[in-house]
């Protein structure tokens, strides 16, 4: 089922169409080789999981990378149910779920072709081949989350095979951080990957090795999107009125560390990795954000703010700026 939030929910009067999938149900299937445009013109090779009974699209149902959100609220009985023709799985990052529903694929549920002689993505003890497999799990504490295929994920979380969770309160509201937690009005998901164009894209590039050992990305994303699509990328850059709080949701696929920078407008991070800071880092105008990581930014917007947020990735010894993508912040 797909949702759209409208100025009724308790989000306040964003205007923004915000899809998902849920709450609490999602049927996923997985498409591979089909190819996202950069800013320059290039197109690079990406694998999605696409709503397979609502929209037919990834994030946002606009685009293919990332695949869809999905959303639940705490404490309910979840059901994500994966159906593809090549071995895949969904692993819930972060998420507290049973060994049989956390989609490693040599020790939980996991779906391949029912003929499959277990050569492709290095996954042995294939147990649903032929069929769909229905991940089920109680959603745990209220706050963003992230999943990605866990076969061979060295090539599948590259080519875009990952999205966002987003747990609700347990009173399903929308613009409640968690039980009990701050409120806001307005909410950003920034889901941060880079791509290395050197790795090889087409037939025999299903399977990490020597060609992917070293990893040097060339291209820096928010929401799929680079370059100048970041700068009017209505999911990306951020508007609101004066006084209006907005939490942004901040998702790091990259397998290198980066640096979010909000143009010098100051922020407090609540959360981190789906759970409350026990005490808010207040009035950051930065924050380092690490492979697999989640932080949640909460800010006021001030009357007549505009300016210009950077995401610079770094490499993985924190030495050297490998490349950025900007968005501007703005009061509306």
């Amino acid at each position: 089922m797909t949702t759209t939030s409208d100025a009724s929910d308790a989000r306040g009067a964003d205007p923004r169409t915000f899809v998902s999938v849920g709450p609490n149900v999602a049927s996923l299937g997985v498409v591979m080789n089909q190819n996202t445009q950069m800013a320059d013109g290039a197109s690079i090779r990406t694998w999605y999981f696409p709503d397979t009974a609502g929209s037919n699209q990834g994030f946002n149902a606009d685009r293919i990378l990332p695949s869809p959100l999905i959303e639940c609220v705490q404490g309910q009985t979840v059901q994500v149910t994966l159906a593809s023709p090549m071995p895949h799985t969904i692993h819930f990052h972060g998420l507290d779920v049973d060994q049989a529903n956390d989609g490693v694929g040599n020790t939980s549920g996991f779906v391949a072709p029912a003929d499959w002689n277990g050569s492709f993505g290095r996954v042995d003890g294939y147990t649903n081949l032929g069929s769909p497999f229905t991940y089920t799990f109680v959603a745990p504490h209220a706050g963003t989350y992230m999943y990605h295929c866990h076969v061979d994920t060295v090539i599948h979380l590259e080519r875009g095979m990952f999205g966002t969770v987003i747990v609700r309160p347990s009173n399903g509201q929308q613009g409640l951080a968690w039980d009990g937690g701050p409120t806001f009005d307005r909410e950003f998901v920034w889901q941060l990957s880079t791509f290395d164009s050197s790795w090889p894209q087409g037939g025999g590039s299903t399977i990490s090795g020597p060609s992917t050992v070293r990893y040097r990305p060339d291209y820096f994303l928010i929401n799929g999107v680079d370059g100048a699509n970041a700068q009017t990328d209505s999911t990306v850059a951020i508007t609101a009125a004066p006084g209006e709080t907005v939490l942004l949701r901040l998702v790091q696929f990259s397998y290198v560390p980066a640096i979010v920078d909000l143009g010098g407008l100051t922020f407090d991070v609540i959360a981190s990795d789906g759970r409350p800071l026990a005490g808010p880092m207040t009035n950051r105008t930065e924050v380092a954000i690490a492979a697999g990581e989640r932080y949640d930014l909460l800010f006021t917007m001030p009357t007549g703010w505009s300016s210009t947020a950077t995401v610079t990735t770094r490499d993985i010894r924190d030495r050297v700026d490998l490349g950025s993508v900007q968005t501007p912040i703005m009061a509306t």
